[in-house]
């Protein structure tokens, strides 16, 4: 990939010109690594109502409020089909890994899972008083 701008000094910067219309920010970051998930959470610290991590598809069982009133955890997860990789058919997933030829991914259709969070946010601070995660199975196999 091609050199980008920093998303911690890109991230200050937009949140400074957020707060001049809302209290109330909630950043969505889609990162591969847990660690710079983590570290984003504690530089947003107190600045932000809430850092939500995407991308791994995997909800975590991280949630808390920081010590400054930030809701975080390192990924919300998907909606989509928990009898999958990562919503995938896992045989094509299989397939793929193991012979290295590029199958046309296909989107399973079985344990249809909603996950995320709910967010208790004070609206005059913007500060987080709770967090919890949700998982609603919206079908299930016969």
């Amino acid at each position: 990939m091609k050199h980008l701008d920093c998303p911690f000094r890109i991230g200050e910067k937009e949140i400074e010109a957020l707060r001049k219309e809302t209290p109330v920010i909630i950043v969505d970051f889609h990162a591969e690594a847990t660690s710079e998930k983590m570290a984003m959470g504690w530089f947003l610290n107190g600045k932000v109502s809430a850092v939500l991590g995407t991308h791994t598809h995997v909800q975590t069982s991280d949630e808390r409020v920081l010590n400054e009133g930030t809701a975080y955890i390192t990924d919300v997860g998907m909606t989509g089909p928990l009898d999958s990789v990562i919503g995938i058919r896992k045989e094509i997933a299989l397939e793929r890994l193991l012979t290295q030829i590029p199958w046309k991914f296909e989107v399973a259709t079985e344990e249809i899972e909603l996950q995320g969070v709910v967010i208790e946010v004070d609206p005059e601070t913007g500060k987080s008083g709770d967090i919890q995660r949700i998982r609603v199975p919206l079908n299930k196999r016969s």
